[in-house]
């Protein structure tokens, strides 16, 4: 007798067991079956996951340093001759448009066989270069170029010839 309780009683277990099994297999094939998006980007509008105020800091940042870029980079292009539009880099801010980090813009430099037209034009783009709040290299590069060959020019046409 002992042994058919012990039978029922083992029996029983491995039932439940494998509907246990069965269930897990069920949720298993469930979630198998939710899209990657529906796992890990699945967006609750009830719930808050972030803070507001960091969020709108965040968000503020990008608007100040697009605002920056945008007004760096067309004060560089009103000062001289470009031969090309600005280029932006863009970057998503956490609302998800794009917002300006970076760009450049790429001036004429070409320099006129007119010493007085090439002068003119150096000086443009000296300042042009020079002429925002805070410089890059590059600006400073540009800056220092352009003034360096403007002095080059003045002492040509002092009479100064230099020889290799």
């Amino acid at each position: 007798m002992e042994i058919t309780d012990n039978y029922l009683n083992i029996s029983s277990i491995y039932q439940e067991l494998s509907l246990k099994k069965s269930q897990l297999s069920n949720i298993d094939k469930k979630e198998n079956e939710k899209s990657t998006f529906e796992k890990n980007d699945l967006v609750t509008l009830g719930e808050k996951n972030y803070d507001e105020n960091d969020y709108q800091r965040v968000l503020n940042k990008f608007k100040n340093k697009d605002n920056e870029v945008r007004t760096h980079e067309q004060t560089h292009a009103s000062g001289a001759t470009t031969t090309s539009a600005i280029n932006y880099n863009y970057q998503v801010g956490p609302d998800g448009k794009l917002y300006a980090m970076g760009g450049s813009v790429r001036f004429d430099t070409s320099i006129p066989e007119n010493s007085q037209s090439a002068k003119v034009k150096l000086e443009q783009l000296k300042k042009a270069s020079s002429s925002v709040s805070s410089l890059s290299g590059a600006d400073a590069s540009i800056a220092q170029t352009a003034n360096l060959n403007k002095m080059l020019l003045e002492s040509l046409k002092q009479g100064f010839t230099y020889e290799n």
